[in-house]
């Protein structure tokens, strides 16, 4: 009789969980809003996860729903928008309703929190302590340790140009952006460009190199998130159980690998240590967190009750954890998406000679000839067509599209649709970024840097996010990405090569990036 009732009862609770979802999935019905129809308990993810561009597919059912359209990932509603006021209300006016970001697993962990996964009162403090090491006196500052590294790169193309030799350049820009990280973020002299095999860099490619949103895991922490806090555990577990292995026997490094944020996260965590016992400081990411940074426990406390908008008692300090935590976030994103930025600027060079030439012409108006001081961030940013060139590589080639969402922390309205807590708000980068209407009156699909000189929509251009929570590092990647550019075009012309379209292979895994850039370099004679 016991086995009967037991099984009646997990019968019934199956049941129960069934109809709760289905009942889920009648959300975006009952609304009135179109959608893809989503399959059950996944909703519409494995068609984002099979897809080879998921941005390009709400491209699709972008042309195919509308402006604003509703899918599922796993039973979490998800409004698909490219309406830029409903976005303007999101990101913007009503920032204290959807502060937080949609990511992969969401923590509270120490261990693993920093500025991107982060909301609420945590978020707003790191931010607030961030904000300043970004500004342009700091950038002004690191303006030599981004031409040092960039030194490097330049006294490696004469070979490439003498020798009128094809070669890629993505590999170049890499090991450059992740000197410049390195040295400007937690102040390691790396020599990558001299050193491809160079742990560092090996560490880093490997983050990128696998799409991690693929794995069982990482699915599994998505479509049932009450789950990621036993994934963290045993996440943190599993990687302490590599480091000790590895501490106690050297020998297995190579066949036991930590995982590769961690590993850069103990290294900086080293650097850290060396800094807080008096060692050699300098004026880089690092040292401006650390001055900033306690070993106490912080309370998030606030007088008001909304932390975000409303100015209460926050502590203006990190914590260690969180110097270590948002270093190797800047570490990895500066690497990653400088270096990509700087391969489709490459490539967009390579197809138009003409606007190669107008950059050629701007740049020999401020640096005169070859000996003068190398360009610095006020140089570079007076340069004005350089600045539209940049904007329109990013509009059409815009890096990590589906990184730019929120969360709603409160029911709401926004443009009459009723907006309940819990759900996502997904921009359709690519819809909005090729938008006739908001890029005429020349074609979208063509590259013309002149249509930034038309002031716009202030939300049609997302490569970088947009409101309080857009990307802190902006400026940053933007000064290094028109120094390299500046110094490059100064002495040579990109050349398109039969290799470039050949190599390009675009792909969306954590970016979307090429696979390589070949080009040939000739030398200016002016």
């Amino acid at each position: 009789m016991l086995p009967i009732i037991l099984l009646t009862i997990f019968l019934c609770l199956v049941l129960t969980y069934v109809l709760i979802i289905l009942n889920r999935y009648k959300y975006f019905s009952l609304q009135e809003i179109p959608g893809p129809r989503p399959q059950f308990f996944f909703g519409n993810f494995n068609t984002l996860w099979n897809a080879e561009f998921p941005s390009r597919q709400l491209q699709t059912w972008t042309k195919q729903f509308g402006q604003i359209y509703g899918i599922y990932e796993g039973t979490t509603p998800t409004y698909v928008v490219s309406n830029v006021n409903f976005l303007q209300e999101v990101l913007i006016k009503q920032f204290s309703n959807f502060h937080a970001r949609k990511v992969a697993v969401r923590t509270t962990n120490a261990q693993l929190v920093n500025l991107f996964n982060s909301d609420g009162a945590r978020w707003k403090r790191q931010r607030y302590v961030i904000n300043p090491t970004f500004s342009a006196l700091k950038l002004k500052q690191m303006s030599p340790l981004i031409n040092d590294c960039i030194n490097q790169l330049m006294t490696k193309l004469p070979t490439y140009a003498n020798e009128n030799e094809e070669f890629n350049i993505y590999e170049l820009y890499k090991r450059m952006t992740m000197d410049v990280i390195c040295r400007c973020a937690f102040g390691i002299d790396t020599d990558m460009q001299n050193d491809p095999d160079n742990i560092y860099l090996k560490k880093a490619y490997k983050v990128f190199a696998t799409d991690t949103r693929k794995r069982p895991v990482a699915k599994l922490s998505v479509l049932i998130p009450s789950l990621n806090s036993l994934f963290i555990k045993l996440f943190l577990l599993q990687n302490n159980l590599k480091h000790f292995i590895n501490q106690v026997f050297p020998s297995s490094i190579k066949y036991i690998e930590e995982f590769p944020t961690l590993w850069l996260g103990n290294r900086i965590h080293e650097v850290i240590e060396m800094r807080s016992k008096g060692a050699k400081q300098r004026v880089d990411l690092l040292q401006l967190m650390l001055e900033a940074a306690t070993r106490n426990e912080i309370k998030e406390e606030t007088s008001k009750k909304n932390v975000v908008d409303d100015e209460g008692v926050i502590a203006k300090v990190l914590t260690y954890n969180e110097v270590k935590n948002n270093v190797v976030v800047f570490m990895l994103a500066g690497y990653e998406t400088t270096s990509t930025a700087l391969a489709y600027c490459t490539y967009i060079l390579a197809n138009h000679s003409d606007v190669q030439q107008k950059l050629q012409d701007e740049i020999d108006q401020y640096i005169v000839d070859d000996d003068q001081q190398n360009p610095d961030y006020d140089i570079v940013n007076r340069m004005d067509y350089m600045d539209m060139f940049i904007k329109e590589v990013l509009r059409m080639h815009p890096i990590a599209p589906r990184a730019i969402n929120r969360e709603c922390i409160k029911d709401t309205i926004v443009c009459g649709y009723k907006i309940p807590k819990g759900s996502v708000i997904q921009p359709d980068v690519y819809s909005i970024h090729y938008d006739p209407d908001l890029w005429g009156p020349v074609d979208p699909e063509k590259f013309h840097p002149e249509r930034h000189s038309t002031k716009r929509h202030p939300l049609c251009y997302l490569p970088f996010g947009s409101g309080p929570r857009n990307c802190v590092g902006m400026r940053f990647a933007l000064t290094e990405m028109k120094i390299l550019l500046t110094r490059l075009l100064k002495q040579y012309t990109i050349v398109k090569c039969d290799k470039l379209e050949e190599k390009l292979n675009i792909r969306q895994i954590t970016v979307i990036a090429p696979e390589a850039i070949w080009v040939k370099l000739e030398k200016r004679n002016r």
